[in-house]
């Protein structure tokens, strides 16, 4: 009876997903004739060559005094400065107090006594530019999560970002987000919405857009970013740079708008994440900003042999509850099974996971029930949805449908929700008993590259791909792999077991070793 019971849940899931698919197919049409009269634009080519230096590299030169950080810091100005306009990136800046930062590290190269690895040691990213995620505090700056009506200036760094500044990195901006960073499209009502760099008319995604958008076209070195919808990996991929989804617990999310009041819930699913332009900095980045005891746990510098590593992949790429992956997205998953199936010693193993097939209602009715979120009016809920239909609301859409969906979906499938735990705990167990201590598991990160702006409500699901591994618990990066005859980034994710963050890592370096990583011209 509780097997039927179940199934008939499961029908009526799958129903409901279907309808609002198709309500957002009816919705879209008016907006696809929009977007015929918009001129797609690229962002101009990087000039500066100091723009193009990777950022362990940077540091080193500046700890040796060959380049100094204010000529760093003035370049990247200017870079940001050159694309805004088109991308529309930028919340706010810091620049003046940036370059004040860059001529005290300047000053400590200089006048400390202390040698180049002396430095290296105290101070691993000395003078190297940094920009931040919008919804992650930053001194000074505004912390208002992407919202108009909420306007307040963060009193003291969140606990990463102050971890970059100790490590001697300079702090450039916020980037933009959608509000409360509810959306896989970089939009708001506080500055607008944030362009991708290789085409303007298609988005960078979300929430982690404006990073992305910044690293893709040489403006951004390396950003901190956070993910629980894949909000990381989406832009990186989308935009063509590496983004990590570090294990839950690594990076402290101290200092985010929102938060979440039931924290372990909350951080279960939720993480902040390096994003960088090159693939060895995510490790530089990750270890500089990790807790100091999972730092040790992660082994991050511990040599790995990526020719011992086990790769897992899925033989049906179409097995998820989603669309059909593109013909880009295929060849470039295909290019990198076929890369390791030559550099590793053992080929790669095609899996079945089965429910896997249901990936898409395990992970979004799971984090519908991860616990209420501050910053989100929640006493007020109901007087917000009323507010926005009679066309009144300052919150963005996005947020008011997340009220709703909040009010009814864990009251209504109460016992369903037991299932859908269970489920995820078979789920875990499943790709733990593949990937064990020493094996990867390789994905399309998304159905497809960047989409037009807004066509992710029509790929809403397909996300699904990134989030089960936010419920899950588990490391995942996105490496960008190759280009489509359109001029976009295409990229796949590489995932491990928890804590075994160090495989992925070293995955994304061969990926990027092999086919070469982000390009911008």
């Amino acid at each position: 009876m509780m097997l039927e019971k179940t199934m008939v849940l499961e029908l009526v899931i799958r129903i409901v997903i279907w309808c609002v698919q198709l309500i957002i197919e009816i919705i879209y049409i008016p907006i696809f004739f929009l977007r015929l009269f918009k001129t797609p634009k690229k962002c101009p080519p990087i000039k500066n060559d100091l723009l193009l230096i990777r950022a362990s590299e940077l540091a080193r030169r500046i700890r040796k005094n060959q380049i100094s950080s204010v000529a760093v810091v003035q370049a990247y100005i200017s870079r940001i400065n050159e694309v805004n306009s088109l991308i529309n990136a930028v919340i706010e800046n810091r620049f003046p107090e940036a370059l004040e930062d860059a001529r005290r590290a300047d000053d400590i190269v200089l006048h400390s006594g202390l040698n180049e690895e002396q430095l290296s040691e105290k101070y691993p990213l000395l003078g190297v530019p940094i920009t931040i995620k919008g919804s992650i505090a930053v001194a000074g700056l505004n912390h208002g999560a992407g919202r108009v009506d909420y306007q307040e200036k963060a009193k003291r760094d969140a606990v990463a970002v102050q971890k970059a500044k100790e490590a001697g990195a300079v702090v450039l901006l916020i980037s933009n987000i959608p509000e409360l960073c509810l959306n896989w499209e970089t939009t708001n009502k506080l500055i607008g919405t944030t362009a991708n760099p290789y085409n303007t008319t298609r988005t960078p995604g979300g929430s982690s857009g404006g990073e992305a958008s910044l690293l893709a076209c040489g403006a951004s070195l390396m950003g901190i970013g956070s993910d629980i919808c894949g909000s990381v990996r989406l832009p990186a991929h989308f935009c063509g740079v590496w983004g990590h989804k570090p294990t839950p617990y690594v990076i402290s999310t101290v200092g985010h708008r929102p938060d979440g009041l039931n924290k372990k819930r909350w951080c279960n699913y939720f993480t902040f994440g390096p994003m960088t332009r090159y693939a060895t900095d995510l490790r530089l980045l990750l270890s500089t900003i990790a807790e100091p005891n999972m730092k040790s746990m992660l082994e991050l510098h511990q040599s790995v042999d990526v020719k011992k590593i086990k790769l897992y992949y899925i033989q049906d790429l179409n097995c998820f509850h989603a669309k059909n992956f593109n013909k880009n997205v295929v060849t470039a998953f295909e290019k990198v099974v076929a890369h390791f199936d030559v550099v590793c010693q053992l080929e790669c193993t095609k899996v079945t996971i089965p429910l896997m097939r249901n990936c898409a209602q395990l992970c979004f009715l799971s984090l519908l029930d991860v616990g209420k979120l501050n910053g989100m009016c929640e006493g007020e809920q109901i007087f917000e949805i009323f507010k926005f239909l009679t066309g009144q609301s300052k919150q963005a859409f996005n947020t008011v449908s997340l009220y709703m969906l909040r009010s009814v979906v864990p009251t209504v499938l109460s016992k369903f929700m037991k299932q859908v735990s269970r489920n995820l705990d078979k789920l875990r167990d499943d790709f733990i008993k593949i990937l064990g201590d020493d094996g990867v598991f390789i994905l399309p990160s998304h159905c497809s590259e960047a989409p037009y702006h807004n066509n992710v409500y029509r790929t809403v699901f397909d996300t699904a791909y990134l989030t089960i591994f936010n419920a899950l618990g588990f490391p995942a990066t996105n490496c960008p792999v190759m280009f489509s005859p359109d001029g976009l980034p295409v990229g796949i994710q590489v995932v491990a077991a928890p804590n075994l963050d160090r495989l992925t890592l070293c995955v994304a370096e061969e990926i990027e070793r092999a086919f070469g990583g982000w390009k911008f011209t």
